[in-house]
């Protein structure tokens, strides 16, 4: 499993009673999990690895978080020897270019900026009683995840009920696995399918624009008359089930989708116009709004 955020704080005391970080943590880490946030919190992360596996685990969580969140107390347990490794190593990796990433501090004791260790006195600090202020920090500093609007270059619509046809057809612009190419790819199939069918158009573009610019002038013979496509939302034309899968062969997250009704009238053919033709170039504000961009 993958984590997007790292809570890092000191468990117990000398005596063995749990720490005022403890209590904040687990509240930390309910409230982020509850808005779908991936979060490493040793007491529950750990149970799911094996014996001797701990180390080996904690490594691979802060490599990967692209957060840390330091709940303290006081100078002394954020200085204690693990959790003093954890933030600091995380702040190595983002001081040496190794990656880029924040760190949030959560103050559940009197602890003001001049107690706190020299590298932590600039990061942004939270009460306990402010941990709503930081769950939104969070979101915002997290990287959007890439939807299916995101590659959706265009979706047309034939309906032409004189000839039976009710098809679609989607466009989409993707990068390749090196993420420094793009790809354009073709579906198309009958508007109901649960599954369509698929062509990689052309690879190797070197700009997102460019690929685009492809899609706009391969797509344009299709928006004639006689052809009788139109531009519409590809969520308007899409089933569940081609919404999915389309999902899953682009690796994104498959949402969570209300069974959508089905249109009782089919829609109007509709002529194409130059106006069409340019919004396939520059949507307006309009259009974005319409295909969920």
């Amino acid at each position: 499993m993958k984590y997007d955020v790292f809570i890092s704080f000191k468990q117990s005391t000398a005596e063995k009673k749990l720490t005022p970080e403890a209590l904040v943590a687990e509240k930390v880490y309910k409230l982020l999990r509850e808005r779908r946030i991936s979060v490493f919190y040793s007491e529950e992360s750990l149970a799911e690895c094996g014996a001797g596996q701990f180390s080996r685990t904690i490594e691979k969580a802060l490599d990967e978080s692209k957060i840390l969140i330091l709940v303290g107390s006081c100078k002394e347990n954020i200085e204690s020897q693990w959790v003093e490794a954890e933030w600091d190593s995380f702040l190595n990796d983002i001081r040496s270019g190794n990656k880029t990433g924040e760190l949030f501090i959560v103050n559940c004791g009197e602890m003001k900026p001049a107690d706190l260790p020299l590298f932590l006195r600039r990061q942004q600090m939270f009460r306990e009683n402010e941990l709503e202020r930081l769950a939104q920090f969070v979101q915002n500093a997290l990287p959007k995840s890439t939807t299916l609007s995101d590659l959706v270059v265009c979706s047309l619509h034939c309906f032409r009920p004189e000839e039976n046809q009710d098809k679609i057809y989607l466009w989409t612009v993707h990068p390749d696995v090196n993420g420094n190419r793009f790809i354009v790819t073709a579906f198309w199939g009958p508007r109901m399918a649960k599954r369509l069918n698929s062509q990689v158009k052309k690879a190797h573009f070197a700009s997102q624009q460019a690929a685009r610019d492809f899609v706009n002038s391969e797509m344009r013979p299709k928006l004639t008359e006689s052809a009788g496509y139109r531009i519409k939302p590809f969520r308007k034309l899409l089933t569940r089930e081609a919404e999915s899968l389309l999902c899953v062969t682009f690796g994104l997250d498959v949402p969570s989708l209300k069974q959508k009704s089905q249109l009782k009238t089919p829609p109007k053919t509709a002529k194409a116009t130059t106006s069409k033709l340019n919004k396939v170039s520059k949507p307006s504000k309009a259009d974005a709004k319409r295909n969920g961009k």
